[in-house]
């Protein structure tokens, strides 16, 4: 079936929609929009709450164009659709998205919108794409979820050393190593989860009945899900040394699971369009901890004990439905409420780098680190999410041709790079 192209974008009344603009995430995607959008940019902001909205509004400097603002209730579909009908592009930073978020998808392709989200809930993306993929790629419309920190550093990092193995060396990368660190730049120190990244959680637990959090190639076709590439490419909830880096490393936090089906879908799509990530190609990361620990024995105890308590969560996630509620009812009673998350000013005081070590099919090496300006989880997610959503609604045309559910790297390429660094990511190749 020939791709139907978006349609005329003079006929929306939105360029670029922000949904959730109140939430921890929220804020700060509005806060970075407002200052980045060009002259006679046509968005918006949206939510249910008309009060917390204007005061949003209220906050920016009176010099500023400000947006308009749409009352949207999730629970309403007529409001839901209403939006999504005039908007080119969505950004939907109201998680968790298991709970709502399947009409959404289904409303986009339906009025060709394009979509961007930060979710992190791997078995509704696998029940999304089953659904939706395919009707998406015949209507020409870009679903890209996981692109904030997670998964868009990580999957863009990956690709550039692909491309670097394939044009330098005319070769396949089969295998690509992350390992993050985090980094201290002042001296505010919250690490407080937000009330998104928890509901993410409670969502998985109650409702991941097929396994994906232990399943790599989740968000693979099921003739791409072969025993072999599962075996290869195990999520690892162990603490071990790494030699590369020097340091003891554990699993990476909050998500272990997430990057890595990501970027195996990245390969599956790429290698469609003659990228050169090899057929057993291998994707693996995890974090330092000198950030949460002092000493070299005081990193291998902080490492160990992040690593039990992500092997409690596999075991549990991969367990009996009673056992996931009980754990479920635990966060529940957290105290943790939408809205709630670090403070302003502890999300300028942490920084983070990638180091990727990749190798090709006959042994090579390449090796690269990426930048990453401000607190990933809720400063550099929104500086990236916004830039992705600037990026469809601005440069469609340069970004690479593939529609359907994509991932960072398929659906906004390499092209995305100075969008990137303008976020606060920064590539280098040693």
């Amino acid at each position: 079936m020939l791709k139907t192209v978006n349609p005329d974008p003079k006929s929306k009344d939105h360029d670029l929609v922000l949904l959730g603009a109140t939430g921890v995430t929220g804020r700060r995607a509005y806060s970075y929009l407002i200052k980045n959008v060009p002259a006679g940019f046509r968005w918006a902001i949206a939510g249910r709450n008309r009060e917390k909205l204007e005061a949003l509004l209220a906050s920016s400097p009176a010099t500023q164009e400000r947006p308009d603002l749409l009352i949207v209730d999730l629970s309403d579909p007529t409001s839901i659709e209403k939006m999504i009908k005039r908007t080119r592009v969505l950004i939907h930073l109201a998680g968790p998205y298991a709970d709502h978020g399947a009409f959404i998808y289904e409303l986009c392709i339906r009025h060709q919108t394009d979509y961007i989200d930060i979710g992190g809930e791997t078995f509704f993306l696998k029940e999304m794409i089953r659904r939706f993929h395919q009707q998406a790629d015949d209507r020409g419309v870009k679903l890209i979820p996981v692109a904030g920190y997670e998964s868009t550093p990580f999957d863009l990092l990956t690709l550039a050393a692909v491309e670097k193995i394939q044009k330098e060396y005319s070769e396949t990368c089969i295998e690509a190593k992350i390992v993050v660190s985090f980094i201290r730049t002042g001296p505010v120190v919250d690490n407080r989860i937000s009330g998104g990244s928890l509901g993410t959680m409670r969502n998985i637990l109650a409702s991941d009945d097929t396994n994906t959090y232990n399943d790599p190639t989740c968000l693979l076709p099921p003739c791409s899900s072969s025993k072999r590439l599962r075996k290869r490419n195990k999520i690892s909830y162990r603490a071990k040394f790494d030699a590369d880096i020097g340091r003891m490393t554990a699993p990476l936090f909050p998500a272990p699971f997430l990057n890595v089906p990501v970027v195996l879908r990245s390969a599956h799509l790429l290698r469609q369009s003659g990228y050169a990530y090899d057929e057993d190609f291998r994707y693996k990361d995890s974090m330092t901890v000198e950030f949460f620990a002092t000493g070299v024995e005081g990193e291998k105890r902080y490492a160990k004990k992040v690593a039990r308590q992500y092997q409690v969560t596999s075991w549990a996630v991969a367990g009996p439905r009673p056992l996931r509620l009980q754990l479920k009812r635990r966060l529940d009673n957290m105290g943790v409420s939408p809205g709630d998350g670090p403070s302003d000013d502890a999300l300028s005081c942490v920084d983070y780098k990638l180091e990727l070590f990749a190798q090709t099919n006959s042994g090579r090496s390449v090796r690269a680190s990426m930048y990453g300006d401000g607190h990933p989880g809720y400063l550099s997610t929104a500086r990236l999410a916004v830039e992705a959503g600037l990026a469809l609604a601005l440069e469609r045309d340069t970004l690479p041709g593939s529609a359907g559910i994509l991932t960072p790297a398929s659906g906004l390429g390499l092209e995305f790079l100075p969008r990137a660094k303008k976020a606060g990511l920064r590539i280098a190749f040693h």
